[in-house]
């Protein structure tokens, strides 16, 4: 462990959860120790020595929370299913710094453990404005921040409109870190599966800096209630994104008009990807230089790759942007240059007078590519689920095609990674 680093010990017993949470937290520069178990992190660590403790709740042999007494001072941010919320609350009680509800969202953990240790913005000055979505100059995106900048330090609720992908979330965490309460924690409560129980122990557990009701207009009409009652005690500052278009769900009596009043304070309409194609070489190169800092070398892109991504349409707007270029980055090797086909596009055919059109050059992509890419994936693990999942029912061309690469890098990483191909 380096000595400027924050350390961490994770308790875990489940390899893939453990793993996976070691992976994400060394890509953001922490340094990180793992157990399987209470007993075995007392044995092999002086639990005094880290920053945070992140233990599972139910582990064998000891409750995770068995690690609070001993921990002293060092805060412990508990892991914790849907199922077991009131068992978390119990934890709270028992001197927990916090917990979070497995399957855990990776921005939700980064986001808690930097609240945690007390990382300031100043410290990490790019990681919030910067991420993955609010990149720009176009004057759509330069309108969000400036009234961004201006609603952040009041208490104002805000409500955010807009597509899935354009960044609606990333939007709520830069108000919340740039509000008098950043130092509080942010609690995202998603909407379209929430249930009733859920809903108030996440309302009563622990204390409030920043509510973000995520997707509010699939909040059931039975809580919409509770929400509003909530709102009205102004105990927290709130934040809501809505896919659809709240105003008209009043008119349609799908959508309470007090609670809805209650929200639409500040309001923010997020354009898609396609509104601010500006924006596209900046957000581009942001993640090019993300990328090849994680791998190592330098992502290339050609002249057409570029091209290609400038004429896309993107309905999945910035996130289908990230994933794209994170395919065709983490299936690429040192020295090459990434190409249109290899990021899953082709061209549309010229046809008659059509020709000479700006629409006939589109670049689109195949509806069955292997491009979409499952957030938070590591780099080799999206490649051998690909890869694995395929090789019965595709020829090695065809699954090197899916892949945007050649038969020989497909036989390189096949040996680099031990992913051998059954003998018929």
């Amino acid at each position: 462990m380096t000595d400027t680093a924050k350390q961490i010990l994770i308790v875990e017993d489940e390899d893939i959860i453990r793993a996976s949470l070691c992976k994400l937290l060394e890509r953001y520069d922490y340094d990180v120790s793992q157990a399987v178990s209470v007993k075995a992190a007392q044995e092999a660590f002086n639990l005094n020595d880290f920053d945070l403790i992140i233990s599972d709740l139910r582990l064998p042999g000891s409750s995770g929370t068995e690690l609070i007494q001993p921990a002293g001072s060092v805060p412990v941010l508990v892991m914790t299913s849907y199922a077991s919320l009131r068992s978390a609350v119990e934890t709270m009680r028992q001197g927990a710094a916090d917990y979070i509800s497995k399957p855990f969202d990776h921005d939700d953990m980064l986001s808690a453990v930097k609240r945690i240790i007390g990382e300031s913005d100043q410290q990490r000055p790019q990681r919030v404005a910067e991420n993955r979505l609010l990149m720009g100059n176009s004057p759509q995106i330069l309108k969000i921040l400036r009234t961004v900048h201006k609603a952040a330090p009041t208490s104002a609720p805000v409500l955010i409109q807009g597509e899935v992908g354009t960044g609606r979330r990333t939007i709520a965490e830069t108000i919340h870190s740039n509000s008098g309460v950043a130092d509080q924690p942010f609690v995202s409560i998603n909407c379209n599966s929430i249930k009733e129980a859920q809903l108030q122990l996440q309302l009563e557990a622990s204390p409030i800096g920043t509510l973000f009701l995520n997707n509010v207009c699939e909040l059931p009409a039975s809580l919409q209630p509770i929400v509003l009652k909530a709102l009205e005690q102004k105990t927290f500052r709130c934040i809501a994104s809505a896919e659809q278009d709240l105003q008209a769900l009043c008119e349609s009596g799908r959508f309470r008009k007090d609670l809805f009043y209650s929200l639409n304070v500040v309001k923010l309409q997020v354009p898609t990807l396609a509104e601010r194609a500006a924006d596209i070489p900046c957000l581009t190169q942001y993640f090019i230089d993300q990328y090849s800092t994680e791998l190592g070398f330098q992502v290339q892109l050609s002249e057409d790759a570029l091209q290609a991504l400038s004429n896309y349409s993107w309905p999945g707007n910035v996130q289908e942007l990230q994933n794209r270029l994170y395919q065709s980055a983490i299936l690429s090797e040192a020295g090459d240059v990434i190409s249109a086909q290899m990021l899953g596009f082709y061209d549309v055919p010229n046809i008659g007078d059509e020709s000479d059109s700006p629409e006939a050059n589109i670049q689109r992509a195949p509806a069955d590519s292997a491009n979409d890419v499952p957030a938070g994936l590591s780099l080799e693990d999206y490649f051998t689920s690909f890869v694995l999942e395929n090789q019965e029912n595709m020829s090695e061309t065809a699954l090197a095609q899916k892949l945007g690469i050649s038969r020989k890098s497909l036989w390189e990483r096949r040996n680099k990674l031990g992913i051998s191909r059954k003998k018929a």
